[in-house]
């Protein structure tokens, strides 16, 4: 081999050492596998409740930056990432820039494939008769799409356009209109336009029922429910008061007529002791009263 063909071999080695990482980042680039966007309009706040959940296809490499468009009147809530206990995680605080044409660009880092993005969007126009519409711009490709649009509670005449493939109900009387797409590009836009009636100026969570209506207890009673021996004394010393209570009433009716009749005698000594006899009968010895001119007994004369 001369110095030509080892020169040629050279060459051609390092074009190929080129290429493979150049193709391999072709072969897995940066995008979405599945992406959940839920749209809820007047959930808890008169404005528009977007959520973004989904997960990367990439399993190594992280942290991973990537980025969504969002409207440029949106209020950003929280950016986050489920962590090994699938429990969500604040990411590190996002960049949040001016894309142009009524949006903004949120950009954040997330340390695990599955990502979480919301924000608030004051979109709503008109009363009773409202309307808004949603659009996703999509910054990354995604293998699959599924829109859910919340019904708002005490909402009538919900409508979407397009029109929604499938309807589902769920908790507490919530209606959710559904579409799915199979794939979506980077910069494909989708966008759907909802109208409903609502008279009712609050939002959905303020309608929605307790699942428990009764009266809580007094915590007071709970905590004697909750200790026997405090519930032992506290009826034991109901039954004492009643006891006490009952005793003196016995012993009051009991000394009513004693007190009656004492103080019938006493009336009596008092007359007797006003009505003392002031002499007595010369013929018989009866006793005379101060006005007696005459024995009441003999009829003699007082003398």
């Amino acid at each position: 081999m001369n110095v030509r063909h080892i020169f040629l071999a050279v060459c051609v080695l390092s074009l190929i050492t080129l290429a493979v990482p150049s193709f391999s980042f072709a072969q897995t680039p940066d995008r979405i596998g599945s992406l959940d966007i839920s749209v809820w309009p007047e959930f808890d706040d008169p404005r528009v409740l977007v959520q973004y959940d989904g997960t990367l296809v990439a399993q190594n490499n992280y942290p991973r930056e990537l980025s969504f468009y969002i409207p440029a009147s949106a209020t950003l809530v929280a950016t986050a990432y489920k962590d090994e206990s699938q429990q969500y995680l604040n990411t590190e605080p996002p960049t949040v820039t001016d894309a142009g044409n009524g949006l903004k660009r949120v950009s954040l880092k997330t340390p695990k494939p599955n990502f979480h993005l919301e924000y608030y969007n004051d979109a709503i126009k008109g009363a009773p008769d409202k309307q808004f519409d949603f659009v996703y711009t999509a910054s990354l490709p995604a293998d699959s799409v599924q829109i859910q649009v919340q019904q708002p509670l005490k909402a009538d005449n919900f409508k979407t356009a397009p029109a929604a493939a499938l309807v589902s109900e769920g908790m507490h009387g919530f209606k959710y209109h559904i579409f799915n797409y199979p794939g979506l590009a980077a910069d494909q836009v989708l966008k759907l336009q909802i109208n409903y009636t609502k008279t009712d100026p609050n939002p959905s969570m303020q309608n929605v029922v307790p699942p428990e209506t009764a009266p809580q207890s007094n915590p007071a009673d709970a905590a004697v429910a909750s200790d026997p021996q405090r519930l032992y004394m506290m009826v034991g010393i109901g039954i004492a008061v009643a006891l006490g209570l009952l005793l003196l009433w016995f012993w009051y009716t009991r000394r009513q007529p004693r007190l009656a009749f004492a103080g019938s005698n006493s009336g009596a000594a008092s007359s007797k002791k006003a009505e003392r006899a002031s002499g007595f009968c010369s013929q018989c010895g009866n006793g005379l009263h101060a006005g007696d001119n005459f024995c009441p007994k003999c009829g003699a004369k007082r003398k």
